[in-house]
């Protein structure tokens, strides 16, 4: 063994021949870091890969230099979707042994494949938006950012196992049996996944505990890449307790009544009323300006004409301004319906297009209560979509979104990429000027961004030419 202190390498006794150090307690240290390492494959042969995981966790407590065992924990994550936290270990692992290390080779496999890595990056970055989505309540978005989250890295046992909660949330247990399974095959003793099926009562499928299941077989056979051909998720809603004495169902009704009756006023009581004031100004405008000092008129009667001329005038402005004061409120309403129903992108537009001039103060905490929550939905929508067209290629289609997505972001944490991103199609274009403003803009306002480096990188080499 490797004397701790000094390095010196020997194979008898408990102390260095070269230092003197006492190795006794490293010794066992190591050899239950060994052992704990011989465990984990087996387990990991087995298919319990949590156990596997944890063993070896266990194991680098007891001998951080263990490299077999970062190097299995590395795969073991890699196999659950924790890519991040592969790197992470086989980085550290070759720093160790940078000499005749498979680390090398695995970090070299993933560096080949940067596409396959940004998908990953992205399921993890959706993942976490839908864990911030259930936190605010807004389990509709939630999911929807879990199946992108699955549709970007099948192997995520993570989002799998919150899909579950979402669904027994939802009382869907079909559902959530079917992701259970999903985890339980890959992994027989994850915690949460055994937790969740004691809930819902559902016992994993003796295929999920064979021994002999080779991890491609597993791979291929639970693969659930755009989840169409499984049982369709339901729309969620969070349920909420109520004291009311109206049955939601009656409570419906009755603000569908409210709606279609100010719908009616305005639609055909206003105007009517408008139009008969309308009617009634030009005819007292046409007698006013007709007057030319008959005798059967005096002045008395003039002025009483321009007395109730101007009257009128006013009414009439004043309807004027509650007709668009009420077209107004019924766009803002019609604003929220489609932020209940997760549609931030017709939200903004609806939103952009109201006159907020006569609102009320209650009106107009209202508009911004809307603005402030569909706004950075909505940016985080038209990004998606530009950078998905961009990576495909489709530079027309991305500016439009990603230049959208600007227009509603406020301090996202993607800003910076849908500047970068937009440089790029400037280049593509051939627009060198906009591409070094959005490259100026990037190390001005985000000198923190990840894309820093490429960013200088893409400068130099259009001052260059």
């Amino acid at each position: 063994m490797k004397c701790p202190n000094c390095g010196f390498e020997f194979f008898e006794g408990c102390h260095c021949p070269d230092c003197g150090v006492d190795v006794y307690v490293f010794r066992k240290a190591r050899n239950a870091s060994i052992r704990l390492y011989n465990e984990s494959i087996k387990l990991a042969e087995e298919r319990d890969l949590s156990g596997a995981a944890a063993n070896l966790e266990q194991s680098l407590l007891f001998d951080k230099n263990n490299v077999q065992a970062r190097n299995l924990l590395g795969l073991i994550y890699c196999e659950t979707g924790r890519i991040g936290d592969a790197l992470k270990h086989w980085i550290v692992s070759t720093s160790i042994l940078p000499e005749g290390n498979a680390a090398a080779g695995y970090i070299d496999f993933l560096q080949k494949n940067g596409r396959e890595m940004e998908k990953c990056n992205d399921a993890v970055r959706m993942y976490n938006q839908a864990i911030t989505y259930l936190k605010q309540g807004s389990d509709d978005l939630a999911i929807i950012q879990l199946k992108k989250s699955l549709d970007n890295n099948p192997d995520f046992l993570d989002a799998y196992n919150l899909m579950t909660l979402c669904c027994i949330e939802d009382k869907n247990i079909k559902r959530a049996q079917h992701f259970n399974d999903i985890v339980l095959k890959r992994d027989i003793h994850n915690p949460l996944a055994l937790h969740y099926a004691q809930l819902i009562g559902n016992s994993p499928a003796p295929s999920a505990l064979k021994v002999q299941d080779k991890p491609k077989a597993a791979k291929s056979a639970i693969s659930v890449k755009k989840t169409d051909s499984n049982p369709p998720i339901p729309r969620y809603k969070r349920r909420e307790k109520t004291n009311s004495v109206l049955e939601k169902r009656d409570l419906l009704a009755f603000l569908a009544g409210i709606a279609v009756a100010a719908i009616v006023i305005l639609v055909l009581i206003v105007p009517a009323i408008n139009e008969g004031k309308n009617t009634k100004i030009k005819e007292l405008e046409t007698a006013v300006e007709n007057y030319a000092g008959e005798t059967d008129m005096t002045p008395e009667e003039v002025l009483a004409m321009r007395t109730e001329l101007t009257k009128l005038q006013e009414e009439n402005k004043l309807l004027r301004s509650e007709e668009n004061k009420q077209a107004n409120l019924e766009l803002l309403e019609t604003a929220v319906a489609q932020m209940t129903d997760g549609d931030y992108e017709a939200c903004v537009t609806t939103l952009d297009s109201i006159d907020t001039v006569s609102f009320s103060e209650e009106d107009l905490a209202k508009y911004n209560s809307v603005k402030t929550t569909a706004y950075p939905k909505a940016a985080d929508s038209y990004y998606t979509k530009g950078k998905s067209q961009f990576l495909s290629n489709n530079f027309t289609e991305a500016k439009t979104y990603l230049e959208t997505a600007l227009n509603y972001t406020s301090n996202e944490n993607f800003v910076d990429d849908a500047i970068y991103y937009l440089a790029k199609i400037a280049e593509e274009d051939g627009d060198a000027e906009n591409a070094k403003k959005y490259y100026n803009k990037i190390i001005s306002e985000f000198p923190d961004s990840n894309q820093i480096s490429n960013v200088r990188n893409a400068l130099d080499q259009l001052n260059k030419e």
